[in-house]
């Protein structure tokens, strides 16, 4: 993984924004990104930066409850791009990468526990196998008010693929959620943050698709970059204090 994710700093990002939306709309809601939430005995297979565990978040979800802050999915997000419309004061969104098992057993009762929803973006070939989420476990996020959204089928870099094995990749991997869940979902993660103008197009016409996240470590959102959104990576050293000022800019 490593070296894949050094590859793609060499990856250009998109010269210009995607020419067919016409709407010129802005928000500032903070995206977390997140993707084991576990004891680090659990999660000896990921990297330790990826890593957080549940003490560690639930302090962190602890600190946002009490300052007034609450969620929306990234779908919700991009429905109020969409219809050019602000949501309240302190809104942020959750995600959590790749669909780890652990996405279930700690991180969605800590949310729960808060009043939270998120979006856990699933890697579609790992469904229902080994430590990764199952068909019943995600619906019963959704059922709770989550987000299942695309994280490709086989968690590849899309600017290295084909046309045709890019449109395999997220067309296909929406299809699956769609027919676990019985929602399509409206976001994507792209998988390592790569991504380029054809990669863009590709996900804007994938049916349902709404808004897709990278990893700018930045906050705000446009209509016109809907499918470019910064998202703010938290790792395991970000203390509840530290998050709070990176949510306030």
């Amino acid at each position: 993984m490593p070296a894949v994710a050094d590859a793609l700093t060499n990856v250009p990002r998109p010269a210009v924004q995607v020419e067919y939306a016409t709407k010129n709309f802005t928000l500032c809601v903070p995206v977390l990104e997140y993707h084991r939430i576990a004891p680090a005995a659990e999660a000896t297979d990921a990297l330790p930066g990826l890593v957080i565990s549940p003490e560690a978040f639930s302090a962190q979800m602890d600190a946002l409850k009490s300052a007034g802050w609450h969620t929306i999915t990234m779908g919700a997000l991009g429905d109020d791009l969409a219809a050019q419309r602000a949501p309240s004061a302190r809104t942020f969104v959750v995600s959590i990468d790749d669909g780890w098992y652990d996405g279930y057993t700690y991180a969605f009762p800590i949310l729960r526990q808060h009043g939270f929803v998120a979006t856990f973006f699933v890697i579609t070939s790992r469904i229902d196998y080994g430590s990764f989420l199952s068909s019943p476990q995600l619906r019963s996020l959704v059922a709770a008010g989550n987000e299942i959204g695309n994280h490709t089928v086989d968690h590849v870099s899309l600017p290295y693929q084909t046309a045709a094995n890019m449109t395999y990749q997220i067309n296909t991997a929406s299809d699956r959620i769609a027919a676990v869940t019985g929602v399509r979902p409206k976001s994507l993660a792209y998988p390592y943050g790569g991504l380029n103008n054809q990669v863009l197009a590709a996900v804007a016409a994938c049916p349902g698709m709404e808004i897709a996240g990278t990893e700018y470590r930045a906050i705000g959102q446009s209509y016109l970059g809907r499918f470019d959104v910064p998202r703010l990576e938290i790792g395991p050293g970000v203390s509840p204090a530290s998050l709070m000022v990176m949510l306030a800019g």
